[in-house]
């Protein structure tokens, strides 16, 4: 009988550490970022013990890491339903008060969450000090203390110096950070997790080289672990070294690819400037989750910078329209809405998308311009002044922009201030026809009886500039210039030399009256 009681209990011990086993394999999943498979993991471990607080509590986890809080909310409150007298549900509901600045709320689910552990259980001390470490309001003092708590009940656990060092991190104290990261690897050799944190140190002091060597050595212990290759890709992508950014996506993509994996597959393409490739990626992964918002954000960057206008805003309407309170939005969304609406037509609405995008970044100055060229398609001339001056005033300022403003005043009636725009562009580029054409349109403006010739000058620099090989696409412009200057010297006489200029216009414009009428006159045939 005893030998019966005690098989028995080794069989339950066996099938006790073999579940845990099992909750930490799909915990795994989850820090691998592999959401489909810890999907899997938790669904077949809440088979088998529905009733399990714990298992719900991380399998809200995983869909919290994915980006996904509402699917996470539904899981928490289920823990605490099932099995109340479990901590884990109680944290994460205070998870997501917390994340909805409840901060109150929160402290009061921790509070009971602490009670019902009874002061014993570091992993519920670490997962509270984790939320108060990266959550957006943080509270890094009460993160201190139970992460001080932890230690002392498990001193030997990596994951309480790794959540250290992430406290020391965010109070951009690296050496501590990485004290802390460096124990969690003595403890734990093969932890790729403390290896990772101490690259992700050397990224945020901008040492990409020392990171991604970090990171490196976290795929040669674990090449399967795909966070290694993000953001290996993510500091490619500062470094403006797309080709190795893409590569690096593309891995992770290799041992991620599922639909979430494909969709942040589509987002690095997009910041790799692959937009044609971003796109099919994205269309790609829509076929798997076409309830995932952030796809329809990819394929309207991606179509916006390809020239797919119609398309591009076509999915920023469906992002913005499938968006929920839990959605990120962020300023390259009013952003490229903007660019869409105003390549479609759109310029009224595309200026309060500008607003939008601006307000959320207002140190993004160069916006004002997009927003000054939506202006002056909308007449609005001088509001485009005000929003070029802001620009202007704020940032090194270049021709295009001088040549925008220079264009708001021409329009607005004011041409001394346009040409003093255009004389911008003529000393900035002085080889450029560009400015020479418009300061001559201003002078004309500002003479109009012709009693100065003010343009005269402008027009014969902007003649000499104008390449052989750029003759066809600036025909219209080269007839107005030759125009005046036949006009010019009609007036002073020199009937030949007049010819000569009307013969080019006519070159371009046989058709052209003025031409015409002046070839055909008496003073034109005495000329050879």
């Amino acid at each position: 009988m005893n030998r019966i009681k005690l098989s028995i209990v080794a069989f339950v011990l066996a099938s006790s550490s073999m579940m845990a086993q099992t909750l930490q394999d799909a915990i795994k999943l989850t820090n691998n970022e592999q959401f489909d498979k810890a999907d899997a993991a938790f669904k077949a471990l809440i088979a088998n013990q529905a009733n399990n607080g714990e298992y719900l509590f991380y399998y809200g986890e995983n869909f919290f890491k994915n980006e996904r809080p509402e699917k996470a909310l539904e899981q928490y409150k289920k823990a605490v339903e099932v099995n109340a007298t479990s901590p884990f549900g109680y944290i994460g509901l205070g998870k997501i008060e917390w994340y909805s600045g409840k901060q109150a709320e929160a402290k009061a689910n921790f509070f009971k969450a602490q009670t019902l552990a009874g002061g014993k259980n570091a992993t519920v001390l670490m997962k509270i000090a984790e939320v108060y470490t990266q959550a957006e309001t943080k509270n890094l003092a009460d993160a201190t203390t139970l992460l001080t708590q932890a230690a002392k009940l498990e001193p030997k656990n990596p994951e309480v110096f790794i959540l250290t060092g992430d406290v020391f991190l965010e109070q951009n104290d690296g050496t501590n950070a990485v004290n802390n990261y460096e124990k969690a690897g003595a403890l734990d050799p093969k932890s790729v997790r403390a290896i990772l944190r101490q690259g992700q140190v050397w990224n945020r002091a901008k040492n990409y080289t020392l990171a991604i060597d970090t990171y490196k050595k976290a795929k040669n212990i674990d090449s399967s672990f795909a966070p290694a290759y993000r953001e290996m890709a993510e500091i490619y992508l500062r470094a403006g070294q797309y080709g190795n950014a893409a590569y690096n996506a593309k891995r992770y993509l290799d041992i991620n690819n599922d639909c979430d994996a494909r969709g942040r597959y589509a987002g690095i393409l997009f910041e790799a400037k692959n937009f044609k490739e971003s796109i099919v990626a994205a269309q790609e992964a829509q076929k798997c989750a076409p309830e995932n918002v952030y796809l329809y954000r990819y394929l309207a960057f991606s179509q916006c910078e390809a020239a797919d206008y119609t398309n591009g805003l076509v999915n920023s309407d469906a992002f913005f329209a499938k968006a929920t309170p839990e959605t990120k939005i962020v300023p390259k969304d009013y952003e490229y809405r903007a660019k869409l609406l105003s390549k479609n037509g759109k310029d009224s609405l595309a200026v309060i998308e500008y607003k939008k995008a601006m307000e959320l970044q207002p140190d993004k100055v160069e916006l004002n311009a997009d927003l000054a060229n939506a202006y002056i398609k909308l007449k609005k001339y001088a509001e485009a002044i005000e929003a070029y001056k802001t620009k202007i005033a704020k940032t090194k300022a270049n021709s295009n922009d001088y040549f925008g403003i220079g264009r708001a005043y021409y329009y607005n009636k004011d041409f001394v201030n346009a040409d003093s725009s255009f004389a911008q562009i003529v000393k900035a580029q002085p080889e450029l026809p560009l400015g020479y054409f418009w300061r001559a349109k201003a002078n004309v403006q500002q003479d109009l009886k012709n009693e100065k010739w003010l343009a005269k000058p402008y027009y014969e620099m902007y003649i000499s500039k104008v390449k052989l090989e750029d003759v066809e696409k600036n025909k219209k412009d080269l007839i107005e210039a030759y125009t005046y200057m036949g006009v010019y010297y009609m007036n002073t006489k020199d009937f030949c030399t007049a010819k000569t200029n009307f013969k080019k216009v006519a070159e371009f414009d046989p058709a052209n009256k003025n031409a015409k009428t002046f070839l055909d006159s008496a003073e034109a045939k005495k000329c050879p």
